[in-house]
């Protein structure tokens, strides 16, 4: 499970890097193609989408971020975790004492009951 672990973590970095590196790529192709459209229409202001792509993938990586914490945090609290050992050790000990208890008050059967 260890070494999933860490080959997950780093597929992981690796798409994190990917993903960097390809917003960076985005953000200077679209500079380029906006100053290309700006020069035919000058009238026309266009809006730098490099703006609302940086934002939606912050977004998505917080999302991402939230997602995991949440599927890697345990389901129950410690303190829920103890009580319920502990439960199940009283519950088996209390079961022991009362077969030992029965055990030694129970009415012995065989030829040696009958003498």
């Amino acid at each position: 499970m260890k070494f999933l672990k860490v080959l997950l973590a780093l597929i992981g970095i690796a798409g994190v890097i990917g993903a960097a590196v390809l917003l960076g790529q985005f953000a200077l192709d679209s500079r380029e193609l906006i100053g290309a459209a700006q020069r035919y229409d000058g009238a026309k202001v266009i809006r730098d989408p490099f703006v609302t792509t940086s934002m939606l993938t912050g977004i998505g990586a917080a999302a991402g971020l939230f997602l995991g914490l949440a599927i890697g945090l345990p389901s129950r609290s410690r303190g829920q975790i103890r009580r319920d050992t502990l439960d199940e050790v009283n519950a088996g000990r209390n079961a022991a004492i009362a077969n030992r208890a029965a055990e030694r008050t129970a009415i012995p059967e065989g030829p040696e009951a009958q003498a």
